[in-house]
């Protein structure tokens, strides 16, 4: 009887420590290093039967949780005196409990911001975001904090890191701009793997500035000159604007149709930059009066249309 009471204790023992709960969970940022303001997702790992879980989140949104996988946990509060600690206990029917901690370190956000700047009677001068014409030229200004990280404007790309050796300046850059359409102009800084944002607006008056023409003529004789019938604008993709109408720049679609006297179609193009070089299935076309019909988009969203006659001169 003893020997029966002795089993019988030895694997009520045994079941009882198989059951016992082991809390274990992951985080799904890996290096366990957040910003200001993020959130985390963590996955319960626990072994064990018919387990019950209670997580805590020290100074997150929410503090705790009864289940199994809770949502998206979020830490608005930078984790200045130290990391912030997420619990898992695990208990089972029989009450023993597992406990587990891991702690995740919360950095502090920089900050940013950005202006538009003019120089007005020779004093710099911060301005509300701006309208300017076509061509002109708007002065961009943007300062990061706390010092040490690196400032990056978009969508020029380009990037100015913080000033060396000062530790306590405030990491800033300026850009000039010379946008040929209303355009927003981000700034980032970026400090530690944090980022933070700002926008300025740059009004361009585009619609009323661009020139889309055709000529009236040319001449295909391939002495470099005017041998090409082709779309032009007043916007120039190298930014030479005192070179005249040069093709491209301000349009981001077209489709051009050119037609004899008797109004077949010799010539079609969806290419900004491809002109008409006066032949037709490799055959120089004579010396007439062409019709042409001009569809086409530009880059800041309108459509327009252009319909006349070209004169080709051999």
């Amino acid at each position: 009887m003893r020997a029966f009471i002795f089993i019988l204790t030895t694997c009520f023992a045994w079941l009882t420590y198989a059951q016992a709960p082991s809390a274990n969970f992951t985080i799904s940022d890996s290096d366990n290093i957040l910003c200001e303001g993020d959130c985390i997702f963590v996955v319960n790992n626990s072994t064990g039967d018919d387990l019950t879980y209670l997580w805590t989140f020290e100074n997150a949104t929410p503090p705790t949780f009864v289940g199994q996988n809770p949502g998206p946990i979020c830490f608005n509060t930078a984790s200045t005196t130290g990391p912030f600690a997420i619990t898992l206990n695990a208990t089972n029917g029989q009450g023993a409990v597992s406990t587990i901690t891991q702690f995740v370190t919360v950095l502090p956000m920089p900050s940013i911001t950005s202006t538009i700047s003019d120089t007005l009677g020779g004093a710099y001068v911060v301005i509300p975001d701006t309208t300017i014409d076509m061509f002109q030229e708007a002065y961009l200004y943007a300062e990061g904090a706390p010092f040490g990280g690196n400032l990056t404007w978009y969508p020029s790309g380009v990037a100015a890191d913080s000033i060396s050796g000062c530790t306590t300046c405030i990491a800033g850059d300026s850009l000039t701009v010379t946008p040929f359409y209303t355009t927003y102009y981000v700034v980032q800084y970026g400090l530690n793997g944090c980022f933070a944002y700002d926008t300025v607006l740059v009004t361009v008056n585009f619609a009323n500035l661009v020139k889309v023409e055709l000529p009236n003529s040319f001449s295909p004789n391939e002495d470099g000159e005017n041998d090409y019938f082709r779309v032009l604008t007043n916007v120039d993709a190298d930014g030479n604007f005192s070179n005249g109408f040069e093709e491209g720049g301000a349009l981001a679609e077209i489709d051009l149709r050119v037609f004899n006297r008797y109004g077949q179609q010799v010539f079609r193009t969806t290419d900004v930059n491809e002109g008409w070089d006066g032949t037709y299935k490799g055959k120089a076309m004579n010396p007439a009066t062409y019709t042409y019909i001009l569809n086409f988009r530009t880059i800041d969203g309108r459509s327009g249309s252009r319909k006349g006659n070209v004169t080709l001169f051999r």
